[in-house]
């Protein structure tokens, strides 16, 4: 070589293109996210996606595109989206069904134009000239198939004669779906699954806390864009996958919105919601916290977990983190967000942002503690009270009972600040009749000489100051605090496998509670639980 030589165009074979769309988009999904990713971009309103039954189409009433526009949508590499505005702005989504289907068609009409056009991709000729290419490599032959060649053979923008788009907006048509596409597309769990947590869906209309969410997300000017799915002959509205039912009680806590910044500069805002009794979510698929940016999910609920002291308020806590600073942009998987001077703030600042919910999360459980520590002890009392009677000859029930009692306003005293501020008039109600047992007791003790008709005055008088009736919140809370060792550990979803519940059950039920009488029983797995509080 007796000159310099420079890179040219026939230097780029054909092949770049099925490397670059199956390493961006490994998952048949990804591919619906970004034709839904160039719809929020367009401003849509409306998102409608139809699967019937190897045919795909993602239609939107967005701005649409021009001829020109068009013509520079298809571009490889090159996009004029601004990427501190707009979710997709690398240059290649258009392309990322090139391992999924035969034809892609793209049909658009801009607003206030009169004449619609359509993108085709000829995806299955290209595939089988990439194939014969690797054929003729094979017999070693020299390449003649470069990138440019392969996109003007099968690629191109016309005039849509058809007028398949009315008014103004966009329709991207897949057809021939490959391989196990087909099946996992026409799989409405799994698809309504990922659009739940890849697209910013408004909240289920029943959802007690959609609309109050909803007005933070129109005041921060972060846009929500409807859906309707379609597969076969079922068509449904896709919402946010929260709802009432996630938590124990239909959701008693109002979420907690939180600032997410630091002292110079603000990342966004977070909204969280909390189980309503002291237990894991129910449902592992919504455990945790999901960074949105966009609207379009970063990594999974998983990713906050290990900033978080104690696990296990990660589990009993659901929401989401909105991203809104302009530098943070999403890897191209989506997974993290790259590597700049603002992810590196941003990660800096997830320690306090999560020690403020971890408090404010703190706050709620002990309260719930302290109220579910109320109405064991109102309850307890209250059998203890009714047993008077009976235990006035027994020394050995009334020292039982003495016990019992002392253990009872130890528990309470712990939670007495929390209590007086929150249930101060039951707690004081309580702490009155437990009083009076007390009395009631230790005079029976000292005392078992005196006639049967002062004793049984002395308990009516007890009887008299009998607490009230456990609400329906305390016969509720009561109904939470785990009765044996299985529902314990399946509060802290501590539960591994079915046959590992079965050998649980039978230790604890022919084990531990054949050999200790009930209060020792109950006193275990209190002890045990506030262990996991303090371990998880």
């Amino acid at each position: 070589m007796d000159e310099e030589v420079r890179f040219g165009k026939e230097d780029i074979g054909g092949e770049l293109l099925p490397i670059l769309t199956s390493g961006l988009y490994r998952d048949v999904f990804d591919t619906l996210r970004e034709y839904i990713q160039n719809a929020i971009d367009a401003d849509s309103q409306q998102i409608d996606i139809v699967i019937d039954p190897d045919i795909v189409s993602v239609s939107d009433d967005g701005v649409g595109m021009t001829g020109d526009e068009a013509r520079n949508a298809f571009k490889l590499g090159i996009s004029e989206k601004n990427p501190l505005e707009n979710v997709g702005f690398r240059g290649i989504g258009i392309y990322s069904a090139f391992n999924l289907c035969n034809y892609l068609e793209i049909f658009t009409r801009a607003q206030a134009e009169d004449q619609g056009y359509v993108i085709r991709f000829d995806f299955q000729r290209m595939r089988e000239a990439l194939l014969a290419e690797s054929e003729k490599r094979k017999q070693r032959l020299p390449p003649s198939l470069h990138l440019e060649k392969l996109l003007q053979e099968n690629v191109a923008v016309e005039p849509d004669t058809s007028s398949v788009v009315e008014g103004h907006g966009t329709k991207a048509v897949l057809t021939g779906l490959v391989g196990e596409v087909y099946k996992r597309l026409n799989e409405w769990d799994q698809v309504v699954s990922y659009l739940q947590n890849v697209v910013p869906l408004p909240f289920r209309p029943d959802f007690r806390y959609g609309k109050q969410l909803e007005k933070k997300f129109e005041k921060e000017d972060y846009r929500v864009v409807p859906l309707t799915l379609q597969i076969g002959p079922r068509r449904d509205h896709i919402y946010r996958p929260y709802h009432n039912g996630m938590f124990e009680h239909g959701g008693e806590h109002p979420p907690q919105l939180f600032d997410f910044k630091n002292p110079r500069q603000r990342f966004g805002f977070a909204w969280v919601c909390i189980n309503d009794a002291r237990k894991v979510l129910p449902d592992r698929q919504l455990r945790g916290l999901l960074i949105k940016k966009f609207g379009f999910s970063i990594a999974t609920r998983s990713y906050l977990e290990p900033y978080f002291g104690r696990t296990v308020f990660n589990r009993r806590i659901t929401g989401e983190v909105i991203v809104q600073h302009t530098e943070l942009l999403p890897n191209a998987a989506r997974s993290d967000f790259e590597h700049n001077a603002a992810r590196q703030a941003f990660l800096e600042a997830l320690p306090r942002f999560v020690r403020d919910v971890s408090s404010w999360a703190n706050k709620i459980q002990q309260e719930e503690k302290a109220k579910e520590v109320l109405a064991e002890a109102s309850d307890h009392v209250g059998r203890l009270n009714r047993e008077l009677l009976a235990a006035q000859r027994d020394r050995e029930l009334l020292l039982r009972m003495n016990m019992e009692l002392a253990q009872i306003e130890q528990e309470l005293k712990s939670h007495a600040k929390t209590l007086r501020q929150i249930e101060g008039d039951r707690f004081r109600a309580t702490e009155a009749i437990l009083q009076e047992c007390q009395r009631t007791v230790r005079e029976a003790l000292v005392e078992q000489r005196q006639t049967r008709r002062k004793a049984e005055q002395r308990v009516a008088r007890a009887v008299q100051r009998e607490a009230e009736r456990p609400t329906e919140e305390e016969k509720r809370r009561l109904e939470d605090v785990p009765r044996t060792l299985v529902d314990l550990l399946d509060s802290y979803d501590l539960v591994g496998s079915q046959e590992l519940r079965e050998l649980l059950r039978f230790l604890d039920e022919n084990v531990l509670q054949s050999h200790l009488d009930p209060e020792t029983y109950r006193q275990s797995l209190v002890q045990m639980r506030e262990h996991l509080e303090e371990g998880l």
